[in-house]
């Protein structure tokens, strides 16, 4: 049975984008609630495109909502969490500020996407004290939680079986390939749909899109 892969567009901070994505049919898109980051949005910018997806975007056609956070105060995220609407809460697995797993602001095992920076070969056994429903395996870098548009080797992800996003240095040029040699469950992109860092560019998004969608694989 074919499988096409799910798409995230992450850093979304301007409706005109977000139309793009869900045009395009994009899977989940990211709301970026890091500080150091420049697709940083304020609650009230981040209200702005929520309201948009419930108001003018049936349900069937609306991506999913994914909320990031990394090196965040538990009270700065209790009062995102608790004020808008989301699917899902995006946290870095070494992140030492993210709530601990007894807390409700982790969210349950099926509502909250881990992202581990790969540095190294991994498999499902070494990636078994991640305890989600589906993870993000992203490039490593020492002072950012993600989004830094540097690849790692897709080999070192080969063996894992378990549903993730592929991130990590990602572009329309390169995702088709990306999904043929990781068979990956989807890929996650920030930078590269960006004309500047924080900057989306449109076309950049639906040829993203476009080039993971028309990907298919067997699901075996």
């Amino acid at each position: 049975m074919s499988q096409t892969p799910k798409v995230k567009i992450c850093g979304i901070r301007k409706v005109d984008d977000l139309k793009v994505c869900v045009e395009e049919g994009a899977d989940l898109i990211g709301i970026n609630f890091v500080s150091s980051s420049p697709r940083l949005v304020s609650p009230n910018e981040a209200e702005i495109l929520i309201t948009y997806l419930y108001t003018s975007v049936p349900t069937f056609l609306r991506p999913k909502i994914v909320f990031l956070f990394y090196k965040s105060s538990t009270h700065y995220i209790e009062s995102i969490l608790k004020n808008l609407q989301h699917n899902y809460v995006q946290y870095v697995s070494d992140d030492s500020l993210a709530p601990g797993e007894t807390s409700p602001l982790y969210q349950s095992k099926d509502t909250r996407i881990i992202s581990y920076r790969v540095r190294g070969k991994v498999n499902d056994d070494s990636l078994h004290f991640l305890n989600s429903d589906l993870l993000i395996l992203d490039s490593y870098k020492s002072d950012a939680g993600g989004g830094t548009g540097e690849s790692f080797p897709w080999e070192q992800v080969s063996e894992v079986r378990r549903p993730y996003l592929l991130a990590g240095g990602l572009t329309p040029e390169n995702v088709a390939q990306a999904l043929a040699q990781t068979k990956a469950y989807g890929v996650d992109v920030a930078s590269g749909v960006e004309s500047s860092p924080g900057i989306k560019d449109q076309e950049l998004i639906r040829n993203f899109i476009r080039n993971a969608k028309r990907f298919s694989y067997n699901g075996n």
